[in-house]
């Protein structure tokens, strides 16, 4: 579709996707979350609201369960292909030639998971412009204006400097290189003096991790000053408060990958700290929650799967570098996973959760798989666990960007832990090209998105860095330089 009169052809189409009422809700139906949710970092400083990032055409736009089959523009970024095409109220119904058909499912649960609707359309449509030689960049848009009835043809003129993905993407696909050269130049860039990006561990951890698995040795000095910041903020000292539990189990993961791929002997001794206290830390019922165990409070919330494979993810990788485990606790924490994993290998939140059918995010499920997989001991039961799990992944991948807590380090555990087996990498990539070209920003950045589980944390405190650590290190599967990448490991896709 190609000319005006098949554009206005559209009008009957489009009249249920469109009802001209006042926006009610967002991704997930929490009063007017996610959109009143602001940030005071970066560019989206000025932006007003969390919105849905509309790739590199520079727009931002809500989702609402009142118009589930458009797209209203809330923001445009001055000097974008959006610029003075697009303002804000325009209702997007349609891209690259086609009208949005499906309504976007608003709220949290087996039925509403995945991007079908607006999201996946404008982000394959977007996808098309960039990389084929036809459209050569062109990507057009039925909107419809504010007091208008009928959509018109909008035309944005997209850069084509990236291209498309490949079929293989991020292996073997100039567009995933770039986009990785990019990021690590931006998380070089933005690593401060003590060697962390934020006060938020695991965003300090995927950055360092990414920049570790791109193998150049040009990056190392600036892991090994994020080694050094974990290195400083651990020790074998129990407190109680502030999450202590999840800055330790990614501090000991850093610290080994670390310790794998140089062998500097100064990271022996910080390990073993480590380990000292997730021994401490440890709960009865064979895990860790938020914070460390006492005997007068327990930890205050209970262990919790994410963290206790994190912990495991962690002793697995010291035993790697010769520190020695404790092997009754670390079976312990096998049997806690296996209370919480249910019969087609996902994993629950908490401790038995393993009775409940069915699914929700993946991100606890990644780390059991990565947990496993790594682990020097269990043998073959370890490893069908993790061969288990990691094919959930990859049959139930619609929750990719939906998990619990911190999405985007869910995203990170869920995709490492997927490449396990390789076909299930491949479907989660393949199914979620639109979410990457809806995230890619058009300064090189990746942001973090509106989720249905709507946790803004990382997107108040660094929106830009959550999201350009996560798909780093996501990315960065292609070098295989880590040990939680298949380094050494048959099998793992290189």
């Amino acid at each position: 579709m190609n000319n005006r009169r098949a554009w206005v052809g559209w009008a009957a189409a489009l009249a249920l996707a469109v009802a001209w009422t006042t926006p009610a809700w967002g991704i997930a139906e929490n009063g007017d979350k996610p959109w009143s949710v602001t940030t005071k970092v970066g560019p989206d400083a000025r932006v007003g609201g969390w919105f849905v990032n509309l790739g590199i055409t520079g727009a931002r736009a809500k989702l609402t369960a009142t118009n589930p089959k458009a797209l209203e523009v809330a923001y445009v970024f001055e000097g974008t292909p959006a610029h003075g095409k697009l303002a804000v109220g325009d209702m997007i119904v349609g891209a690259g030639g086609k009208p949005f058909t499906t309504a976007h499912k608003h709220g949290y649960g087996m039925d509403k998971f995945g991007g079908d609707g607006p999201m996946m359309d404008f982000g394959n449509a977007l996808e098309l412009a960039q990389g084929s030689a036809t459209l050569r960049g062109r990507l057009t848009l039925a909107v419809v204006r504010k007091d208008k009835s009928k959509p018109e043809m909008v035309e944005l003129k997209i850069p084509t400097t990236y291209g498309a993905y490949s079929r293989t993407y991020p292996f073997n696909c100039p567009k995933s290189d770039r986009i990785l050269r990019e990021a690590y130049a931006y998380l070089v860039k933005r690593q401060r003096p003590d060697g962390t990006w934020s006060g938020r561990p695991h965003l300090n951890a995927l950055a360092a991790l990414a920049l570790l698995a791109s193998g150049d040795k040009t990056h190392l000095p600036h892991v090994k000053k994020a080694a050094e910041a974990f290195a400083r903020m651990t020790s074998d000292e129990i407190t109680f408060g502030g999450l202590q539990c999840w800055k330790y189990t990614l501090g000991g993961i850093v610290l080994a990958e670390y310790y794998l791929a140089t062998r500097e002997k100064w990271v022996l001794p910080e390990l073993e700290e480590i380990n000292r206290w997730l021994l401490k830390a440890f709960s009865p019922n064979g895990g860790w929650g938020h914070n460390a165990y006492s005997t007068e409070g327990g930890n205050g919330y209970g262990a919790i799967n994410v963290i206790t494979m994190q912990g495991k993810m962690a002793w697995s990788l010291m035993a790697r570098c010769g520190i020695e485990i404790d092997r009754r606790r670390y079976a312990l924490t096998h049997e806690f996973v296996g209370r919480g994993t249910n019969t087609i290998g996902y994993v629950w939140y908490k401790d038995g959760g393993g009775k409940k059918p069915g699914y929700a995010d993946m991100g606890r499920t990644g780390a059991a798989v990565l947990a496993h997989y790594l682990s020097p001991f269990g043998g073959k039961a370890y490893k069908d666990y993790a061969l288990r799990s990691a094919r959930c992944i990859g049959t139930h991948y619609k929750t990719f960007p939906d998990t619990h807590g911190s999405p985007i380090l869910g995203m990170g555990w869920t995709a490492l832990g997927a490449l396990v087996d390789r076909p299930s990498f491949r479907n989660l990539m393949d199914q979620h090209k639109w979410w990457f070209n809806l995230a890619h920003c058009p300064d090189g950045t990746f942001v973090y998105q509106p989720n249905r589980d709507n946790n803004p944390q990382d997107y108040t405190s660094a929106p830009r860095l959550s999201a350009t650590a996560a798909v780093a290190l996501i990315f960065s599967v292609k070098h295989g330089n880590l040990e939680m990448m298949g380094r050494g490991m048959p099998g793992r896709p290189r």
